[in-house]
């Protein structure tokens, strides 16, 4: 995966569990890193010889302590902006990998405490409360925890398992490790935490607490089974035109994260028309006996999936049971919407982040090029054309700048499946150029008619993969376009599923380099939980041109999104409107309202939402000088 510049409930990990009977558990030993700084007569420091060293952070919204995480804000909405450890308000400390860049050989940051006295336990068991994120190496063997008496002799033990692929663990991630081996009995007992990577996030930890036997009981509920939410299939697209759509299966995580050993197991999958509230598709996953602390991974539903029929917003649900009663429900569903539409394709729902590849994925002397596309799958082509494209970008730092918008037909020359493969392997059939003003705000589409460079229709094949791409080439180092992304939805366990099936609906591809004609587009990307905010409609030949496209310059921004009871939809223009027409839309096309205004350059637009179903809808705006839509979602 690719850096750019820029999960809420608590999970157990228990690595060792006794069974049966659980004896009385206290704790004789604490750290809540409450200080103001790293404790007293604890050490820290990089054994690999570099700079890396653990930190104290009181605020990192407000970086209240020098050792806060430097990039705080361009990655805490990858876990819901916050650390959520049961004492963060006090302080926490830290291990910030991404602040040190790509080093020359990997960092091995150790917090290490002072002297514990633990000659009067039979039994030692350690609890933390930590959020870590990965980059290049996984947590296992890696991200570890080492005791010793001496200093000289550690004994190592794993604490958690989280991939590269995963990225994060949850928040906070709560691990119970048995580390009486080592420390059981012993007058003077050095507890050290070890990170090994290189340019990975950053590792938090807090609340540390010692026990003289297993404290399971006091964080864990007997019976609580979970549906991952860092690994379940969803529809190949958000918004999907039902003239292309086919089956798609199914797949999800879980894990017995309480005490008890569940049996019968299993995880059910129903597809609900939200139109008509018809449940349409139904399937189970059986797994029987679920061990405790186990996960249950990478399990596909045996079934061909599910084919979409009706020009409606469908929803998802992934439920998981057994024979006891769960004690925590919360957690033992996962869900999913999707809608099917007349002519758009999108992977998203607006823009949630604006951001571009980290410095340091260019060479130092290259200029800062880089591309970023969506990848739609064509089922049947016939008599079918590419119509617009929908962008948003940041242009402030490159205005006058030329951005290529090109449609791609990707076609498998040397057979392997993969769409990382040889730059020949993308076709370019539809390439529209656009000049960047610098007042592109990210977060407001640009919607252009897609051409080839003769301005003539682009029409589309059967059983194809397109990527709609964002390019920008340039010689300039430093600056660069910043892109609209989206993180609402995670398409990493569908892509799994399909690569697996030997099918792959990939949700976008990344290319960075000097030359991006020459550059591998990569489908890993920024991973499968990002894509770019690019749709692209299709249907008849497309008789539009430019012109008729409202300048950038004037925005329109729908909120609230998801709306509920209303929407509305704030107009300012450069200059003033002499007729405005906003009309609202359905998924299907169907005309549901209409407002008109004379005389605007400021003015809001407020449509009732109260007894429209949930689903996908759309505002279009027109004018004398042009036109744009606008898409939002009723949610109920």
């Amino acid at each position: 995966m690719t850096k750019f510049t820029l999960k809420a409930t608590a999970t157990l990990t228990v690595l060792a569990l006794v069974f049966g009977t659980l004896q009385a558990q206290t704790e004789f030993w604490s750290e809540d890193f409450s200080g103001g700084g790293l404790p007293a007569g604890w050490t820290t420091g990089d054994e690999s010889g570099g700079p890396a060293e653990w930190t104290w952070c009181d605020d990192p919204n407000d970086a209240v302590g020098a050792g806060c995480v430097q990039n705080w804000a361009n990655y805490a909405d990858q876990h819901e902006d916050g650390f959520f450890s049961t004492t963060a308000d006090n302080g926490f400390a830290v291990m910030d990998s991404d602040a040190l860049g790509g080093l020359a050989a990997n960092h091995i940051a150790v917090l290490t405490t002072d002297p514990i006295d633990c000659s009067g336990q039979a039994e030692v068991w350690v609890k933390m409360e930590s959020l870590i994120g990965v980059f290049e190496l996984p947590t296992l063997g890696n991200a570890v925890l080492n005791v010793s008496t001496d200093q000289v002799v550690w004994e190592q033990f794993d604490l958690m398992d989280i991939t590269t692929a995963e990225r994060w663990s949850l928040n906070p991630e709560v691990t119970i490790v048995d580390i009486s081996s080592a420390a059981a009995g012993e007058s003077t007992v050095y507890i050290q935490w070890s990170w090994t990577g290189n340019y990975e996030y950053y590792w938090l930890l807090d609340d540390v607490a010692l026990y003289d036997a297993d404290p399971s009981s006091i964080f864990l509920a007997a019976n609580d089974l979970r549906v991952n939410s860092n690994f379940y299939a969803v529809a190949p697209n958000l918004y999907w035109p039902l003239s292309q759509a086919e089956e798609f299966g199914f797949l999800a995580d879980i894990q017995n994260i309480g005490v008890d050993d569940q049996t019968n197991v299993n995880l059910n999958l129903t597809i609900t028309d939200l139109t008509t509230s018809t449940v349409v598709y139904e399937e189970d996953n059986f797994y029987g006996n679920i061990a405790s602390d186990s996960l249950a991974e990478n399990d596909l539903f045996d079934g061909d999936g599910f084919l979409p029929t009706a020009m409606t917003v469908y929803e998802g649900v992934y439920t998981i049971s057994a024979d006891a009663t769960d004690d925590d429900p919360s957690n033992n569903t996962q869900s999913f919407q999707f809608a099917m539409t007349d002519t758009l394709f999108a992977k998203d729902n607006g823009v949630t982040l604006v951001t571009r590849p980290a410095d340091d994925e260019w060479n130092v002397g290259d200029g800062w090029s880089w591309a970023y596309g969506t990848v739609f799958h064509v089922v049947d082509g016939t008599d079918l054309y590419a119509r617009y494209v929908d962008f948003a970008i940041d242009g402030s730092a490159v205005g006058g700048q030329t951005l290529l918008i090109k449609l791609y037909k990707w076609v498998d020359l040397n057979g392997d499946g993969n769409l990382d493969g040889d730059p020949d392997e993308r076709i370019a059939l539809g390439i529209i150029p656009y000049t960047i003003t610098g007042s592109e705000m990210g977060t407001n589409f640009i919607s252009l008619p897609i051409t080839d460079l003769s301005g003539n229709p682009v029409p589309l094949e059967d059983d194809t993969d397109y990527v709609m791409a964002i390019e920008y080439q340039t010689d300039i180092e430093g600056t660069t376009v910043e892109i609209g992304m989206s993180n609402a939805v995670d398409y990493s366990a569908q892509i799994f599923r399909s690569e697996e099936l030997g099918a792959p609906r990939y949700a976008s591809v990344l290319g960075i380099g000097a030359n991006l004609d020459s550059e591998p587009y990569s489908s890993t990307g920024f991973g499968g939980d990002f894509v770019p905010a690019i749709s692209m409609s299709v249907g008849d030949p497309l008789t539009t041109s430019v012109s008729d496209l409202l300048d950038a310059g004037n925005t329109l921004e729908v909120f609230p999104n998801p709306a509920t009871d209303y929407v509305n939809l704030q107009m300012d223009f450069v200059e003033p409107m002499e007729d405005v027409t906003v009309q609202l839309f359905d998924a299907t096309g169907k005309l549901l309202q209409v407002q008109q205004f004379e005389n605007v350059k400021s003015q809001q637009a407020t449509f009732e939402t109260l007894n429209l179903h949930s689903g996908a809808y759309m505002l279009h705006v027109t004018t004398e000088t042009g036109q744009r839509t606008e898409r939002f979602v009723v949610q109920k």
